[in-house]
């Protein structure tokens, strides 16, 4: 497909009340336009004002921000929103609107991709039990392409149970962050409106890094 014919198709999945979550061609070479649509709770409506974060799916809050595809936007009165200029990568875009939310792994590959549209649900809640130990003392939980963490307490024996509240549904990436390295992480799924748990030891101290959504 020609630059010029993929700007078209771009350009008219963009404009149609479509129910797909597109990522275009970018103005630059190297670049792409992340672009989607978010509907509101159980509806086929578009949820307006919903603020959505575009995040490298590799990205922690304990990491320096990157150079590129870290910013935010609001939908428009259909739901629609749009990333311009954004460094070829696979990202985490994630939707709030007050007590709901939504996050997907974003492919931005190529001059045009497809994936599926975001519906709000409920927040969710993470419980996560944490051995103490020199390893964990004073490090943090966090979670790879959101922007949260949870801080281990640096003193005690034993174990400890953390936080993470108001968590978008799907799959995501908890790891522990030690001297400034991923020293261990696993995926879990998180659920509207309850609360899943996790052991620390299901991590098993092997850092894999990010996993995208299947």
């Amino acid at each position: 497909m020609r630059p010029s014919q993929a700007l078209l198709l771009f350009c008219a999945l963009w404009a149609c009340d479509s129910t797909q979550q597109v990522a275009g061609s970018g103005s630059q070479t190297g670049n792409s336009v992340v672009a989607g649509r978010i509907l509101a709770s159980d509806s086929t409506k578009g949820a307006a004002g919903v603020t959505v974060y575009l995040r490298p799916l590799s990205w922690t809050s304990g990491q320096p921000a990157p150079s590129g595809g870290l910013d935010s936007t609001l939908t428009d009165s259909l739901g629609r929103y749009q990333f311009g200029h954004i460094p070829l990568d696979t990202y985490r875009v994630e939707a709030r609107l007050r007590d709901s939310g939504w996050s997907r792994t974003v492919r931005a590959t190529g001059p045009l991709n497809v994936v599926v549209t975001g519906a709000l649900h409920k927040l969710g809640i993470l419980e996560v039990e944490v051995d103490l130990t020199d390893s964990t003392r004073g490090e943090k939980l966090e979670l790879y392409g959101l922007d949260r963490s949870v801080d281990i307490p640096d003193t005690g024996t034993g174990s400890v149970d953390l936080y993470f509240d108001s968590l978008p549904v799907g799959l995501q990436t908890v790891c522990v962050w030690h001297m400034g390295r991923d020293v261990g992480d696993t995926t879990v799924s998180i659920y509207p409106d309850s609360t899943t748990y996790l052991d620390d030891d299901d991590m098993n101290g092997v850092p894999e890094g990010p996993q995208e959504d299947p």
